[in-house]
């Protein structure tokens, strides 16, 4: 089983953020990502806890997620959250909110990404209790998020879903 500092390690190594986060423009998300992951002190792997999904089919999969950066979202969390973002996904149109996180960027969108001006999932997070909440467009093909690498940059907390560990 993959753990999430083997995980961590790996993506030191470009050629493990081109295979995860590699793409057009001649790599440069995995390149931008590998930058961003090599000069944060502050870093890590931490694994996704899904609270809803909804499949739009034809591989249209979106999920509600929630993550510490310690790894572990507490069971009386969960419990709480998972009929919020349940009702939110259906009354918010959760396909209009997802987002695919393919490389490290700021996790609200840092008011660059479009993802930004839709803060209704991740209104829900807990920052006193160091939980988030984000919406996810999956990836098709990829299998289920479950793995989320994150770096703070001048105090920005950037995410990457990684689903290739």
């Amino acid at each position: 089983m993959t753990t999430r500092s083997e995980i961590a390690a790996k993506l030191d190594d470009f050629a493990f953020q081109k295979t995860n986060f590699g793409g057009f423009l001649m790599n440069k998300r995995a390149k931008n990502s590998h930058a961003l992951w090599t000069r944060a002190a502050e870093k890590g792997v931490t694994e996704l806890s899904i609270l809803t999904t909804r499949d739009y089919g034809e591989g249209n999969v979106y999920d509600v997620a929630a993550f510490t950066l310690d790894g572990t979202v507490p069971e009386q969390t969960l419990a709480e959250l998972r009929p919020q973002a349940d009702r939110l996904a259906d009354s918010a149109n959760l396909r209009a909110h997802g987002y695919v996180y393919t490389a490290l960027e700021p996790w609200d969108g840092g008011g660059k990404i479009w993802i930004s001006q839709k803060p209704e999932f991740r209104a829900l997070s807990r920052p006193q209790e160091g939980v988030h909440v984000i919406p996810i467009q999956r990836l098709s093909g990829l299998g289920d998020p479950r793995w989320l690498a994150w770096a703070r940059d001048s105090g920005q907390l950037n995410i990457a879903i990684v689903y290739k560990p």
